[in-house]
């Protein structure tokens, strides 16, 4: 390869890195730093507790399952420019965790949460039904480090804040833990049978208020994507009669806590993304950008040297040829052969 076709690939190689620098930090990471329009995941929590079936009015105890399954919908998120995801959620006892469908479940709820999908604020579109006043939920904003979140509570169906308690550590992560605490609060009533509250009643079933609460939940978010990775929470549902305390039962009463499973999916998860984006708000762009600066130096030093190079040789060939020409002119000092010649006979010819 010559100098100057090595020097312009140098060039041109240094100054698409150059312009790579910009590109990576200004464009790519913004497109990238955003929540996704298409998740599909689930997670389970899983605590032993008390309960009561809703059907027969019958308490148990016993390992409660909690399920949920959080599904995009692009196509409608990108027409309104927000993420809309779908939470269905699941909770099941022993006696229910086998069944197929989801209806025979302890609870089941499905909810629309719709958000901005930089400032994670709440969107209100496309049948929203969550988050209102809420700037955090199953997804926290990017750089979670602020002293306190409005985080949505799907029971109490509204946002109470959570505060930052310090950080934990998993797999020599830290992450940063929210500490969230809900004061009783009546969400709303529900049919059960009269002897689940210890009355009689004509009727197969009496409308009990339910009052929720949740001493505390603690959340572990990772701080640079916002992913929380751990969830331990307590919840406790009561029931009773409207305008009655004396008769009461409690609906449920468990603690909870993310399975190991789900918390290393979810860390593998948080830390991967967490130090792609810190490569890109750090160090790489700039140090894309730097090597191109170098290359083009190279690239253009390169050139000159090959620019001196040509100039060199071509003083040189001209050199030659002056040389070469001076050396015919010389030669016409001699005698002329036919002037010579022409000399030589004219005496003898006098001499004749």
């Amino acid at each position: 390869m010559s100098q100057r076709v090595s020097a312009a690939v140098l060039l041109a190689a240094g100054a698409l890195l150059v312009a790579a620098g910009p590109v990576l930090r200004f464009a790519v990471l913004p497109a990238v730093r955003v929540a996704p329009w298409d998740p599909d995941s689930t997670t389970v929590s899983t605590g032993q507790g008390r309960y009561l079936d809703p059907t027969t009015g019958a308490p148990g105890t016993g390992l409660v399952t909690v399920t949920e399954h959080i599904q995009g919908d692009p196509a409608v998120g990108r027409e309104h420019h927000a993420a809309v995801w779908t939470i269905t959620t699941r909770v099941d006892t022993p006696g229910t965790i086998a069944l197929s469908d989801a209806r025979q479940a302890l609870q089941l709820s499905v909810h629309r949460w719709t958000f901005d999908r930089v400032t994670n604020r709440f969107v209100p579109c496309c049948g929203a039904d969550t988050g209102q006043g809420a700037d955090a939920f199953r997804k926290f904003p990017f750089h979670a480090d602020a002293l306190t979140y409005q985080l949505w509570d799907p029971e109490a169906r509204r946002a109470f804040p959570a505060q930052l308690d310090g950080t934990r550590e998993i797999d020599g992560h830290a992450f940063n833990a929210y500490v969230q605490t809900i004061p009783p609060t009546e969400v709303g009533t529900i049919a059960v049978p009269p002897g689940a509250l210890g009355v009689t009643s004509k009727d197969a079933t009496v409308e009990a208020q339910e009052w929720y609460q949740n001493p505390q939940t603690v959340t572990l978010v990772d701080p640079e994507t916002g992913t929380p990775v751990s969830v331990a929470t307590h919840e406790i549902v009561t029931l009773h009669l409207p305008g009655d305390t004396r008769h009461t039962a409690t609906a449920l009463d468990v603690t909870l806590r993310t399975t190991q499973d789900t918390e290393q999916q979810l860390v593998d998860q948080a830390t991967g993304q967490a130090t792609e984006l810190s490569l890109l708000e750090g160090p790489v762009p700039w140090l894309v950008t730097a090597a191109g600066a170098v290359l083009a130096v190279l690239g253009g030093v390169r050139l000159r040297r090959g620019t001196a190079l040509a100039g060199a040789e071509a003083e040189a060939e001209t050199g030659a040829g002056v040389s070469g020409g001076s050396a015919v002119s010389g030669g016409s000092d001699g005698p002329d052969p036919e002037g010579g010649a022409a000399s030589a006979s004219s005496p003898a010819a006098e001499g004749s």
